[in-house]
């Protein structure tokens, strides 16, 4: 049996858990365990019982849980990512505890050994140059506060009286070159003026054009800040 593949992020959350009550010095019980994950006791009976078959819990009848060497390991490693997101949501984009906790519980269960090891990486980065007071991380904080529009957009996402820069074509042949005859090239300046149900009507240079909503979908600008 494959036990990695059988560890779904449920059962991470459990690890997790269990590993955090064990560092706390007390004995763990299903009920315990049950109000810190605000479920069923009969819910976490059955994902125990799961965690002993995968070799990842030891079960006392009716008493204490424990993490075995393999589950204590793999607990420890959710922690340990949970608590990277945190600081990396907390400390370089600036947001609140709980919301930077939040996101660390969305996220922790879908990274890579290859992602985890980089964030780390990068938040130390982040954080000794903070302790040595380097000027660009101020800046940061300022870059990263001010809102910027999603680049690049569709023709069929940007709002009336959008202005920008033509970035690239997706559509297919011959539509694509149907497009490029039209004038649509690299680096075309497009402003948006209308949109009237499903027609577009752009200005591209001195010309005023009106397109489909399949044409328009297929052109992708750079919006002007």
């Amino acid at each position: 049996m494959d036990n990695h593949a059988m560890i779904t992020a449920r059962i991470e959350d459990y690890l997790e858990e269990l590993f955090l009550l064990e560092s706390t010095g007390c004995s763990v019980t299903v009920t315990d365990l049950a109000e810190r994950l605000k479920i069923t006791k009969g819910t976490v009976t059955a994902t125990v019982q799961k965690l002993v078959e995968l070799g990842l819990v030891n079960h006392e009848r009716y008493g204490a849980l424990h993490l075995t060497p393999e589950g204590r390991r793999k607990g420890m490693g959710v922690f340990r990512r949970h608590e990277g997101f945190r600081a990396f949501f907390h400390e370089m984009l600036g947001l609140d505890r709980e919301h930077s906790s939040e996101m660390a519980c969305s996220m922790e269960h879908y990274v890579d050994s290859v992602t985890e090891e980089r964030l780390y990486a990068l938040l130390e980065y982040f954080r000794r140059a903070r302790a040595d007071h380097e000027p660009w991380v101020d800046e940061a904080f300022l870059a990263i506060e001010k809102p910027v529009k999603l680049i690049p957009l569709p023709l069929t996402l940007c709002r009336e009286g959008d202005r920008g820069t033509l970035l690239r074509l997706t559509a297919g042949e011959p539509l694509r070159k149907d497009l490029l005859d039209r004038g649509f090239s690299t680096g075309a300046g497009i402003v948006l003026r209308k949109v009237d149900g499903p027609a577009y009507t752009v200005q591209l240079g001195q010309k005023t054009l009106e397109l489909p909503l399949n044409e328009a979908a297929t052109i992708w600008i750079q919006p002007k800040l």
